[in-house]
């Protein structure tokens, strides 16, 4: 089974290494994907905490979505 995630991500050009860009000139996306199960994680403060899916699954699922070459850069993961 899956659940829906909205995933908050820019994307990082081909050939662009750490220092040739600023944060803010990257494209910035977000889209619904579904992903893996949250896994429980135990309790706080009489509230149930869970785990959501793993980065590289994420990782792997925005990949799908882009150009050869491009690389995501995840900044939000959050239930739909």
């Amino acid at each position: 089974m899956a659940t829906s995630y909205r995933v908050t991500y820019r994307i990082l050009p081909p050939g662009t290494g750490p220092d040739d860009y600023e944060p803010g000139d990257l494209q910035l996306r977000e889209e619904t994907l579904e992903l893996s199960d949250p896994e429980p994680a135990g309790e706080a403060a009489g509230m149930q905490i869970t785990y959501g899916p793993p980065i590289p699954e994420v990782q792997a699922a925005v990949r799908e979505r882009l150009a050869a070459g491009e690389e995501p850069i995840i900044l939000r993961v959050e239930r739909a």
